[in-house]
C-alpha cells in the first residue's frame, strides 16, 4: 500500500447531491430551506472571489437563522455517496490507514459520513444551534475555500506522516492546493480543466480508487 494516510473532500468528491453544479451539501440546504435561488445567486457573486469567502460563509449563515436543524435532514440524509465510498475506507481501514476529510462544506453532513463510515478525524465549517435546536445564523469557519493546502500541511505536521505516503481525493480548483502537499493527488469527478494536470490519476467513483491503491 502507498499511504499511511487518505484524505478526502466531501462535496461533490464523497457525496453528489443533485442541488447545484457543485454537487454541494451547501447547495443541499439552500433548497431544503427553500432559499435555493437566492444561495445560488450568492454563489455565483462569490465563486471567483476566494479572498471573500468569509463574506460568502456568514451570509448563508445568517439565512439559516431560525430554522430548525432537524427540519433540513430529510433532504441531506442519507448522505448521497459516490459509489463504492463505504466500500473504499472499509478497505482502507481494514489496511490500517488513517482517514481524514477537509472541506468547506456542512457539518451535519461531515458528521454523518464520519458516524458512517469511521472517518479517524473531520476538519469542517460548522453552523451553530441554540438549545430548542434553531439554526442562530452564525458559524465558525475552519476551512477557508483557498487555504486548504495550509490545512494540509498542518495534519501531516500533526501526524508525523510524510507527504509522499498522503493521498488527497478531490474534484475542483479549490483541492489544488491541497494536491500540491501531497504525493498521491488523486480526483474524483473532475469540474474543472485545471484540475486534470494536477493529479497522478482520476476517477469516476471509489471502487476504482480502491482498485489503484490495491495494485499500487
Amino acid at each position: 500500500m502507498i499511504t499511511d494516510l487518505v484524505l478526502f473532500d466531501m462535496d461533490g468528491t464523497i457525496v453528489q447531491y443533485n442541488s447545484g453544479s457543485f454537487q454541494s451539501s451547501w447547495d443541499a440546504l439552500g433548497e431544503a430551506i427553500g432559499r435555493k435561488e437566492e444561495w445560488d445567486r450568492l454563489l455565483r457573486h462569490y465563486i471567483n472571489k476566494p479572498a471573500q469567502y468569509q463574506e460568502w460563509f456568514e451570509e448563508n449563515c445568517r439565512g439559516l437563522e431560525g430554522v430548525q436543524v432537524e427540519s433540513v435532514k430529510p433532504v441531506l440524509f442519507p448522505p448521497p455517496y459516490t459509489p463504492g465510498f463505504p466500500e473504499c475506507c472499509a478497505y482502507l481501514k481494514g489496511k490500517g490507514i488513517l482517514l481524514g476529510l477537509v472541506s468547506s462544506g456542512v457539518d451535519l453532513v461531515a458528521k454523518k459520513i464520519q458516524q458512517e463510515v469511521g472517518l479517524d478525524f473531520i476538519l469542517i465549517n460548522e453552523l451553530l444551534s441554540d438549545r430548542k435546536g434553531r439554526f442562530t445564523g452564525r458559524g465558525r469557519m475552519n476551512v477557508h475555500i483557498g487555504e486548504k493546502g495550509e490545512l494540509v500541511k498542518k495534519i501531516l505536521h500533526q501526524y508525523g506522516i510524510r507527504r509522499e505516503a498522503t493521498a488527497f481525493i478531490g474534484d475542483h480548483f479549490n483541492d489544488i492546493p491541497a494536491w500540491q502537499e501531497v504525493g498521491y493527488p488523486l480526483g474524483m469527478n473532475l469540474k474543472d480543466q485545471r484540475c486534470y494536470s494536477q493529479v497522478k490519476a482520476h476517477f469516476t467513483d471509489f471502487y476504482q480508487v480502491k482498485d489503484f491503491l490495491e495494485a499500487a
